[in-house]
Formats: C-alpha cells, sequence, structure tokens
C-alpha cells in the first residue's frame, strides 16, 4: 500500500509540474508545447530546474540563472496535485469502486480542478473551455457507468446548480458572482448528484464567507469587494467528491 501511495503522489506531482504550465501558459495564449523557462530571464530551464518540489527547495526557491525568486505556486501545484492523487486512490479504495477508469476519472477531475482554482486565484478568470471539456468528459462518464435513474439524476443536479448560480449573476448584475461560476456549479452537479452538489455549495458559501470576513479584519479586502469564488467551490466540490456521501449520511 504505501508503494502505491508513493508511486500516485509522485505521479500528481509530475502532473502537478504539467499543470503550472498549463496555468501560466493558457492565459497569455501561448502554446503547451516548447521548453519550460523562467518568467524573470527567459533562460530555459534544464532538468535539474525541473524536478517537482525538490528543484525548488534545492535551489532555494530561486531561479538558478537569474537567481530571482520562483513564485510558491509551483511547489504547492505539485503537492496538492500529488496529494489529491493519493486522496483519489485512497477514496476509490475505501469505497470498493477503485477500477482504472474510475481512478483515472478522478485524476482528471483533479487536474482540472487544481487548473481553474489556481487561474482564478492568479487573474480573476474562470477558464470555462477547461470546465467545458471536464463537463463533456464527465457527461460521458456517467452515461457510460451510471444506472439510467442516478444519471438522469445528476443530469437534474447539474441544471439546478447552474439556474442557482445563473440567478445570482442575473440577480447581482455580475457583480455578485461571474458566469463562469455558472459552467462550474454545473459540472459540480453533473459529478457529485444532488446531496452531495448541495453540500459542496454549502461548504464553498461557508468558507469564502469565513476568508472574507478574516481579509476584512485584515484589513486586506474592504466592503462590497470581490475575492475569488471559484478556489471556494473547488474545495467545496473536492469535500463532496471525497468524503461528501459520509458528510450527509452522517448529518
Amino acid at each position: 500500500m504505501i508503494l502505491f501511495l508513493v508511486f500516485f503522489f509522485l505521479l500528481g506531482s509530475a502532473i502537478g509540474s504539467f499543470l503550472n504550465v498549463v496555468i501560466d501558459r493558457t492565459i497569455r495564449r501561448e502554446t503547451l508545447l516548447g521548453r519550460s523557462y523562467c518568467d524573470n530571464c527567459h533562460a530555459t530551464l534544464k532538468t535539474v530546474d525541473l524536478i517537482p518540489i525538490f528543484s525548488f527547495v534545492g535551489l532555494g526557491g530561486r531561479c538558478r540563472v537569474c537567481k530571482k525568486t520562483v513564485s510558491w505556486q509551483y511547489p504547492i501545484v505539485e503537492a496538492v496535485t500529488g496529494a489529491l492523487f493519493v486522496l483519489s486512490f485512497l477514496a476509490q479504495s475505501a469505497a470498493g469502486n477503485l477500477t482504472a477508469a474510475s481512478l483515472l476519472f478522478y485524476f482528471f477531475l483533479v487536474s482540472i480542478l487544481i487548473i481553474v482554482a489556481a487561474v482564478d486565484l492568479k487573474f480573476s478568470l474562470i477558464p470555462t473551455s477547461f470546465v467545458y471539456m471536464a463537463s463533456l468528459v464527465a457527461l460521458a462518464y456517467n452515461f457510460i457507468f451510471l444506472n439510467h435513474n442516478l444519471f438522469i439524476q445528476n443530469v437534474f443536479a447539474a441544471f439546478a446548480a447552474a439556474f442557482f448560480f445563473g440567478l445570482i449573476v442575473f440577480l447581482t448584475r455580475g457583480k455578485g458572482m461571474g458566469s463562469g461560476d455558472i459552467t462550474l456549479a454545473f459540472l459540480m452537479g453533473l459529478v457529485l448528484g444532488f446531496s452531495q452538489m448541495v453540500l459542496a455549495v454549502f461548504l464553498a458559501f461557508f468558507f469564502g464567507a469565513v476568508v472574507s470576513v478574516f481579509l476584512i479584519i485584515l484589513g486586506k479586502k474592504h466592503f462590497g469587494q470581490t475575492i475569488p469564488f471559484a478556489p471556494f467551490l473547488v474545495l467545496g466540490f473536492l469535500i463532496g467528491l471525497f468524503w461528501g456521501k459520509l458528510i450527509v449520511e452522517w448529518y
């Protein structure tokens, strides 16, 4: 078991290194092909610079060439992706649903959610193309692997979540929430189903409110200012994905 956990963490951290490239280059509209480079001096990075987590620690969080500080985004995304890959394996194993298809589906979802959360946190923008792609994959996965009734229920949950967020956007004229959150909510309902989707949305608003209060207390934000909401939706989504059934049954 330990070997599996180590393997999936290393796999996840390697995928996380690629996700960092996607996060940065998507907004810049750069190709994902080509060698990685330093954001400061644009020097092409070598293999020693690209070992997930270890390169950042070994180089003291600085570029090997120009010695400028490297963003903490890179090791954090790598470590979080590795941890979530491990959680995906453990969650599937505990539920007795571990198959190659389900594990790959979880890995795919985790990767998309990390991209969405990081891009919104960094650029205050939800990359909806990734959410649309994930929704299509989730729809196909549900159609193949879920029974007919559960498939219909999840589709209903997806539209219910999208309608709820769409209503918020309409009533606040886009000031309380962006349209990108609607697409993310649709994906949440499609994957989680109704009860777990409600839990995920509740947790997202709860954590968002708590963080907002702390930011106001610390003077980082003022009443009326907005904060990126996708990271909180993603947090609620992940809690619903890994522990939603247990929490709902306990409640």
